[in-house]
């Protein structure tokens, strides 16, 4: 039988304040993708994230995509892509016709930086760095990098809205970066995306691109220049946005605090998790409370036994180089291991005290049921080359 009260591994935090702006915006009439909620929304971000210009998207993968393709990501380029991550990162490289290359990470998820200068040919343009569960990357040794070779830096911002590197807010650290409002997110429209960048030509072409590539005017309107597509985003969901980025940073404390109290009452488990933890000079928001099992096999175990209890969780990301769309050879053994042992449990905003003692002492439980107790590796063998 399945328990009655289900506790997700992540919800939307909605409030008063979003229903009110959302039922102006019907009332008003203001709900095309061109209404007054959208550019409220786009002006809103952008001061956020410390840049001047933000272009709302119908999704996540429509950010990458679009900001791609207005960089010239074309067919027969290459772009480097941590191997740990989302699917619409390597998709969106291949829509626009390009290659991704995939580089392993290091043990927080992160795309591991020693290891991106050795993938670099003639036809790298561009880096992607992701910020993984919303702890951002080493973004100055990237930076290092991408002005060495002369490429292009998008940032992966989807799980790191509001998380700081070095004091400086994620999505102002390249030539622009890609936010995702899926309803998961800290800030959410549902569905939904942004571009974020500093350069007034890039967020022109994502805007023209994201809406037919309008070149007209008057009685000239229908004349298109480029071919283009419709990925605006509704005015109604921009409402919602705006209404949660006005609150965005009691979302992001509420995660922090979610992680730091799974930390602290875990804590008696080191022997047998790792936990997340910030690097110096960083603020993670924490976007999903991910912890990783020493023990090869028993991830999938836990997750059994936490559906169980009514207790929803999820594996982490299957590494890229994996997937029957984008396989590729070669040694990605810290992204593997995350693969296979890692799931985050329920991290959502507005989580309450009840059901994250209910989730911990479900997660010792688990553990006390276990007959060996012995430490174990926390790195299996890699792979062989090619396997």
């Amino acid at each position: 039988m399945k328990p009655k009260n289900i506790i997700r591994v992540c919800e939307p935090d909605i409030t008063q304040r979003e229903i009110r702006y959302v039922m102006d915006a019907i009332k008003t009439g203001h709900i095309s993708g061109m209404a007054k909620y959208v550019g409220l929304f786009e002006k809103a971000f952008a001061k956020k994230t410390g840049v001047k210009y933000a272009i709302t998207v119908n999704s996540g993968a429509s950010a990458l995509f679009l900001a791609l393709w207005a960089l010239g990501i074309r067919k027969g380029d290459e772009v480097i892509v941590p191997t740990f991550t989302m699917a619409a990162c390597a998709n969106a490289v291949a829509q626009c016709g390009a290659k991704s290359v995939f580089v392993d990470c290091e043990p927080n998820g992160n795309i591991d930086v020693t290891q991106i200068e050795k993938k670099i040919t003639k036809r790298t343009k561009a880096i992607m760095p992701v910020h993984i569960y919303g702890h951002p990357c080493d973004m100055d040794e990237i930076k290092k990098i991408a002005r060495k070779h002369k490429l292009f830096i998008l940032e992966d911002a989807a799980e790191a809205q509001g998380a700081l590197y070095k004091g400086k807010k994620v999505g102002a650290l390249g030539d622009a970066a890609c936010f995702s409002f899926y309803a998961n997110k800290l800030v959410t429209t549902g569905e939904g995306g942004m571009v974020a960048t500093n350069d007034k030509k890039l967020a022109e072409e994502v805007s023209k691109f994201r809406d037919h590539y309008w070149s007209g005017k008057g009685k000239n309107r229908y004349y298109h220049k480029k071919v283009a597509w419709n990925m605006k985003l509704s005015s109604l969901l921009a409402a919602l946005g705006l209404a949660q980025l006005e609150r965005l940073e009691e979302l992001v404390n509420k995660r922090r605090a979610n992680a730091k109290y799974y930390t602290k009452n875990l804590s008696v488990l080191k022997d047998r998790l790792i936990f997340p933890a910030e690097k110096s000079r960083i603020r993670s928001v924490f976007w999903m409370y991910g912890i990783l099992l020493k023990k090869p096999g028993e991830r999938d175990k836990l997750i059994d036994f936490l559906a169980k209890k009514g207790i929803e969780s999820r594996a982490f990301f299957i590494p890229m180089h994996l997937q029957p769309s984008h396989r590729q050879n070669g040694l990605f053994p810290v992204s593997e291991y995350l693969g296979w042992n890692g799931l985050y449990l329920p991290s959502s905003s507005h989580l309450s005290k009840k059901d994250k003692d209910k989730v911990i002492a479900a997660v010792k439980e688990f553990f006390s049921k276990q007959h060996d107790t012995k430490s174990t590796k926390s790195m299996r063998k890699p792979r062989k080359e090619n396997s």
